[in-house]
Parts: structure tokens; C-alpha cells; sequence
């Protein structure tokens, strides 16, 4: 089941993904850490190549950003459990060993051996000035793989070690963040149910009257809304002097959810019913600036119903919208929000596939694949969909 090994005798050991570009000062900076015995592992915080390619790689770098900065910052910090992120760290080799070395049971073996060292008293550190750049995904199907494959192996990870973590000598605040943090991919059932539920849910609170609404919907939606804006506004000014810039992106980022929640719902499902899959490796094209294209560079990639679903979901909220304008229910932007996000996945999903089988749709001169951009003109390149 598990390599409890590593072929190799060194006492440390740097792992990096192949399209990580590591930065010359790495060892320099992380070594000092390992000089008190009790630290297993160091981690430096992701940066982004390809970030200003398109939209949807702009809002990754933003989720990343949010993940590392305040996530494993505030983790750490606070004396909580965090992760190593699988690449861009170092580890002390006897705490790969002590934890049981690296086990194959779930798709995020690096999240299981984080927790599994942690709770055989190894501590982490990380490391947020140090970092490490890498390209992210640059298409929509690409970036559902690799999101379904981090999902369903925390919620493997999640049944693997939360009775342990519940059952082990740390102190109660540790548990409940471990908690949060392994079963926070339950958020995209509970979202597509939500999502089902907004169309009765309007027609109720219609002809119930307005006073409900005011009373109960437009506060849980305002503080809902906020408290991501708040997050992610927070992340960008701690790091970039252009942060006010940057919250332009906020809408997009905070709609992406919705677009992958089947996908992900998906995921949590295969790991509660111990549906074995493949590793998906995430398709990577050395996309590094606007010059660059993915076009022609090809993975084999799975057809699957999950598209068609994405569809029906749409068109589902499509109708949704349309109801709430013929009674004047004006407040349908979050619902146009949705329908678009669906739309949008289903759409990618499909275009890309074609262009794999050799027929690639109309593009810009420049060879990228054209597509609406949401509420305004085309926009160029494929992956400009979020």
C-alpha cells in the first residue's frame, strides 16, 4: 500500500513538479529551518508564470494566492495543522519515515503524510516570502482535473485520518481546524443542492412577499458575499501593490465555484463510495506569457456526461432568470451569475474536446479560440472563460 522509503540517503529532500521553475536562493532559505530538529517539512508559497495569460489563469493565481497566504499562513501561524502542497518544499527525511513514508490510498498523498507527520509530533513551517513559480492550468478542462482530483483526495484523506485526528492528544483547537480544513469539499453537494432549490425558493419568497426577503435573503447574501471579497481583498493587498486592480476579478472568482460544482461533486461522491480512479496528471502546456499557445499541444482526455449535466443546469437557471424577469423580480443577477457559470463549463468542456479531435473552432488571428466574455464583447483565447 505505501513506499515507506525514498531512493535516495540524503537527510533532506527538495521536491519540485517538473513545470516548477526553482528559484536560485531555494536551499539557502530553507535550510535554516530544518537547524531545530523538530521540523519535518518547509514550504515556499507558490507563484505564477502564466498568470496574466487569460482570465481563468488570473483567477487561479488569486485562489492560490488566497490558499497560501492566509490559509497556510494563518495555519501556521496559530500553531495549526497545514499541509505540504505536493511541490515547492523540502522535506526532513526521518519524518517521511516516522509518519509511515508516502502511502498510495488516496489521490493527495501529500496531504495524508502531512497529517500523518503532524500527528507524530512533527511541525511545519512555511515560508510565504520564498516563491517558487510554476504555470497553472490554462483551459477549462485542465483546471476541472486537477480541482476534481484535489477534492476527491481530501475527502479520501478526510475518511482516512479524521478518527484519528479526533482520537490523538492535540489540543481541541487543532481538531477543529483539521476538521474545517479535511471536509470543506462537502461545500459543493451542499451548493448544488442550493442551486436546485433557488428557483422554488424564489417562487415561495414571491409570493410570500418582499418583507421575508428584505428580513432574512439580502443580509445572508451580503455577508456571504462579503466575507469572500473580504478574504481574497485581504490576500491581494498583503502581496501586491496593485491590489485595488485586481479586485476586478473578484465577480469572476467568486462565480467559478459554481461552474465547478458538479465536477466536484463528483469528486466527494467517488471518494464517500471508494470509487477508485487514475491519477489525472493536470495537462500542462509551458504557457508563460501572451505569446505562447496551447493550441495543438494535445492530451487525451475522457469524454464524459458530466458536460451535458452542466448543460441541463444552465438551462435550468436559464428558465430561472427568465421567470424572474416576466414577474418583475429584478434581483436576478446571482442567478444570471449561475447560469452563466454552468453554461460556461459545459461549453469549454465540449469546445475543447472538439478542437482535440482536430477540429479546432473559430479563432482570433493570433490562433486562440474566440468566446464571449461574460456581459461584454469576444474575447481571444480559449481559456478566457472565467
Amino acid at each position: 500500500m505505501w513506499t515507506s522509503s525514498i531512493s535516495t540517503r540524503g537527510e533532506f529532500i527538495a521536491i519540485f513538479d517538473a513545470d516548477f521553475v526553482p528559484t536560485p536562493d531555494f536551499l539557502t532559505r530553507l535550510m535554516p529551518h530544518f537547524s531545530d530538529r523538530g521540523i519535518g517539512m518547509v514550504q515556499a508559497r507558490w507563484g505564477h508564470i502564466n498568470q496574466d495569460y487569460s482570465l481563468l489563469t488570473k483567477i487561479q493565481s488569486i485562489l492560490l494566492d488566497g490558499h497560501f497566504v492566509l490559509e497556510h499562513g494563518g495555519r501556521n501561524r496559530a500553531g495549526r495543522f497545514f499541509n505540504f502542497n505536493g511541490t515547492a518544499g523540502m522535506w526532513r527525511r526521518e519524518a517521511i519515515d516516522d509518519a509511515g513514508g508516502w502511502q498510495h490510498d488516496t489521490l493527495t498523498e501529500d496531504l495524508d503524510l502531512s497529517y500523518r507527520a503532524q500527528l507524530r509530533g512533527w511541525r511545519f513551517v512555511f515560508v510565504s516570502d520564498l516563491i517558487e513559480p510554476a504555470e497553472v492550468p490554462v483551459e477549462m478542462n485542465a483546471f476541472k482535473s486537477q480541482q476534481h482530483r484535489w477534492a476527491k483526495g481530501s475527502i479520501q484523506t478526510c475518511r482516512k485520518l479524521l478518527p484519528t485526528i479526533f482520537r490523538a492528544d492535540i489540543p481541541f483547537g487543532v481538531k477543529i481546524e483539521a476538521f474545517f480544513h479535511l471536509t470543506a469539499n462537502f461545500n459543493y453537494p451542499l451548493m448544488c443542492v442550493l442551486s436546485v432549490l433557488m428557483f422554488p425558493a424564489m417562487v415561495i419568497r414571491y409570493n410570500m412577499g418582499w418583507y421575508e426577503m428584505l428580513l432574512i435573503d439580502v443580509p445572508l447574501f451580503f455577508a456571504a458575499t462579503f466575507s469572500v471579497c473580504n478574504f481574497y481583498m485581504v490576500c491581494q493587498r498583503e502581496i501586491h501593490r496593485d491590489w485595488r486592480a485586481r479586485l476586478k476579478y473578484l465577480p469572476f472568482l467568486m462565480s467559478i465555484g459554481i461552474g465547478l460544482c458538479i465536477n466536484n461533486t463528483r469528486a466527494v461522491f467517488e471518494a464517500l463510495f471508494d470509487k477508485q480512479t487514475d491519477f489525472a496528471r493536470t495537462p500542462k502546456y509551458r504557457i508563460e506569457g501572451d505569446a505562447d499557445e496551447w493550441v495543438g499541444k494535445k492530451y487525451r482526455q475522457s469524454v464524459a456526461l458530466q458536460p451535458l449535466m452542466e448543460l441541463a443546469l444552465g438551462l435550468y437557471f436559464t428558465a430561472t432568470v427568465f421567470y424572474a424577469l416576466a414577474n418583475q423580480i429584478y434581483g436576478t443577477v446571482p442567478r444570471a451569475t449561475v447560469r452563466g457559470r454552468f453554461c460556461r463549463a459545459q461549453h469549454a468542456g465540449c469546445q475543447r474536446k472538439i478542437e482535440s479531435a482536430g477540429h479546432p473552432s473559430p479563432s482570433h488571428p493570433t490562433g486562440r479560440p474566440i468566446i464571449d466574455a461574460p456581459g461584454g464583447p469576444a474575447v481571444q483565447a480559449f481559456p478566457r472563460i472565467h
